[in-house]
């Protein structure tokens, strides 16, 4: 189950009585995954469900959606508190520059001499700018940020970075 499915939000509450879902969503790519005709999954215990979505709108930073034409709050109050999956192998078109927080994490990242610095452990997901969670072995996280001052090259297994300058005054 792990690998075959990603989460992307929580149904949170009802909205109304014609059966609207709140759901609070956890993915960057929202007009994506829950466009009109797209399937979602939401998992109640072990127990996971397929869903059409029949109409989607964000509403206050939450997504308002109805499944499989059911517009009826007593037919989908049932699902509240329900984990929203999403097909792993769905993946959104990415624009020049962006990158699925999955492909990042395990990266190993070098400065440019060659230098390891570790593996990206996570990404911290932060208004301005996205940071890099860099580990290795014992040694402490370092961060660095994910712009292009620091990410100085991408590629499929490797990040070449340059490492934040330390004063140890």
């Amino acid at each position: 189950m792990k690998n075959d499915y990603i989460e992307i939000g929580k149904v949170v509450n009802t909205f109304g009585i014609k059966g609207e879902l709140k759901i609070q969503s956890e993915s960057d790519f929202i007009d994506y995954r829950f466009a009109v005709g797209k399937i979602i999954y939401f998992k109640m215990g072990r127990i996971i469900k397929e869903f059409k979505v029949s109409s989607y709108r964000v509403l206050k930073g939450n997504v308002v959606i109805t499944i499989n034409d059911q517009k009826d709050i007593n037919l989908v109050e049932q699902y509240i508190g329900s984990t929203v999956l999403a097909d792993a192998s769905d993946i959104p078109p990415l624009e020049e520059g962006e990158f699925l927080i999955d492909d990042l994490v395990g990266l190993k990242t070098y400065d440019e001499q060659g230098n390891y610095y570790g593996d990206v452990i996570d990404v911290i997901i932060i208004p301005n700018q996205d940071i890099l969670e860099i580990k290795k072995g014992n040694e402490r996280p370092m961060l660095i940020p994910f712009v292009d001052e620091y990410i100085l090259s991408l590629d499929d297994d490797k990040i070449i970075i340059k490492p934040l300058e330390v004063d140890h005054d």
